[in-house]
């Protein structure tokens, strides 16, 4: 897909399989044109009109063969999906009619529509930006109605319109900077640096904000990760097995039982999660023991919040102490569990003083409720359940909001300690950044990683 094609398209919208009905749909230039050959209706309507919907029969036209009564649904260009002439074949659903119509749309014209190209398009002709896209991106994919509600929100425009002002207010500064450094003989304005250090800094501040509320986006796009970690038999299996009210991870009485992550979704008061549980902290006693503690290192680096699980039926040993030491140096959200209080408790008290901590017994499900209401309070803690300001970008676009970020940084600091060319660099650069924000400056191979993730009708 790195070449423009300007070709008719046409594709199943709907998912595969039997259903009562499915919707085809065909998007290009010789859109109707294909479809006069096709498509005969007994209505007396011109055909086509736009926004106007027509009963009628699908037909081979070298036989007259009737594959299937459809309702075609007609929008002109530019006012479409994608910006071209487009149609909408509502079909009976069945493989068989499906498969035939793309047949004889095919045979007449239309080639088979490739992953995410009715949405490239509408990218293409300016019907929607890259943030937009992304967000139909997450919208289509989400698991939960929060997922579902921050993708919607994003879909009013609002954080595009923030770049493309953001990105023209930057380039106009950029533009006088040119100017007066490259046409000083003809008497143009000097750049009044003490005004462009508080455009800046206004325009800095404004980004950070973005910048926070993108990241914020990721981690419910993706549900926030909480890294469950404690020393081996500790309990963080079965902590895990009850709070996802299945068996997912082997529990036993041998430790190192947990040699590799586990990674699972689950949803608390509307809010994604996914739940990681890790190999047991501890010196590795074998290369695979090994691997599997460092990747609880990474999953603990990567977390959004950390459950540290102790066994409160057993004395403190150094292992205990081990992880102790690895919550108190964290810089993220932390819970304390003492599991195993259906058992006698030898755990010293002090031991975790100075945490919050929460007494359960996964194996029972005792002080279950309490864990669950205080990582909803961990989430509300750091206003992640503001969702009206959150924004999704993909990881390519946060990369580069980020790459905006430092340039500006250093062109807003840079001011009166450097020349005013390497201003015009590093504000050039931040330009250059947004506009792979919002996709004005992305290039082609960018734009076909992003387009990849789409089903073949999108």
């Amino acid at each position: 897909m790195s070449k423009i094609k300007i070709d008719t398209i046409a594709a199943l919208s709907t998912p595969a399989g039997r259903a009562a009905i499915s919707m085809i749909r065909v998007s290009g230039p010789d859109t109707f044109d294909i479809l006069h050959k096709v498509f005969k209706t007994g209505g007396k309507r011109p055909f086509p009109l736009h926004y106007s919907a027509y009963f009628g029969s699908i037909v081979e036209p070298e036989t007259g063969f009737v594959a299937d009564q459809v309702i075609v649904n007609t929008y002109l260009a530019p006012k479409s999906y994608t910006g071209e002439n487009l149609a909408e074949i509502s079909t009976h659903g069945n493989p068989v009619i499906v498969s035939k119509v793309l047949s004889i749309l095919f045979k007449n014209g239309a080639r088979q529509a490739e992953k995410g190209e009715f949405t490239r398009r509408a990218f293409l002709n300016g019907k929607m930006d890259l943030i937009e896209v992304e967000a139909l991106s997450q919208l289509l994919y989400a698991s939960t109605n929060t997922q579902a509600r921050l993708a919607l929100n994003q879909l009013d425009g609002l954080p595009s319109k923030f770049i493309a002002k953001v990105r023209e207010e930057l380039l106009n500064q950029l533009v006088q900077l040119e100017a007066s450094l490259n046409f000083p003989e003809d008497s143009i304005e000097s750049i009044d640096e003490s005004a462009l250090k508080n455009s800046l800094q206004k325009i800095l501040s404004e980004l950070c904000v973005f910048y926070e509320n993108a990241k914020n986006g990721s981690l419910i796009s993706e549900g926030l990760k909480i890294a469950i970690v404690g020393k081996p038999n500790a309990g963080k299996s079965s902590l895990m097995n009850y709070l996802l009210g299945r068996d997912r991870a082997i529990v036993t009485d041998i430790p190192g039982t947990t040699r590799d992550t586990l990674e699972e979704s689950l949803i608390i008061d509307s809010m994604p999660l996914r739940l990681i549980d890790t190999a047991g902290i501890r010196k590795a006693e074998n290369t695979i023991e090994a691997i599997g503690i460092e990747r609880t290192e990474k999953a603990i680096d990567n977390a959004f919040a950390v459950l540290g699980v102790f066994d409160g039926s057993r004395p403190s040993d150094k292992e205990d102490l081990a992880v102790l030491e690895k919550l108190k140096c964290l810089d993220k959200p932390v819970l304390v569990i003492k599991n195993k209080s259906d058992l006698p408790q030898q755990l010293e008290n002090d031991f975790l003083s100075g945490f919050n901590v929460i007494s359960v017994s996964a194996l029972k499900g005792e002080g279950m409720a309490k864990l669950i209401n205080s990582l909803t309070d961990i989430v509300k803690s750091q206003g992640i359940e503001n969702l009206e300001e959150m924004v999704l970008l993909g990881a390519s676009q946060i990369n580069a909001l980020d790459k905006a970020l430092t340039a500006l940084k250093r062109a807003e600091s840079g001011i009166g300690n450097i020349y005013q060319d390497m201003l015009s660099i590093d504000l050039e650069e931040a330009v250059r950044e947004l506009g792979r924000v919002n996709g004005e400056t992305v290039d082609v191979n960018t734009l076909d990683m992003i387009f990849e993730r789409f089903c073949i009708g999108k």
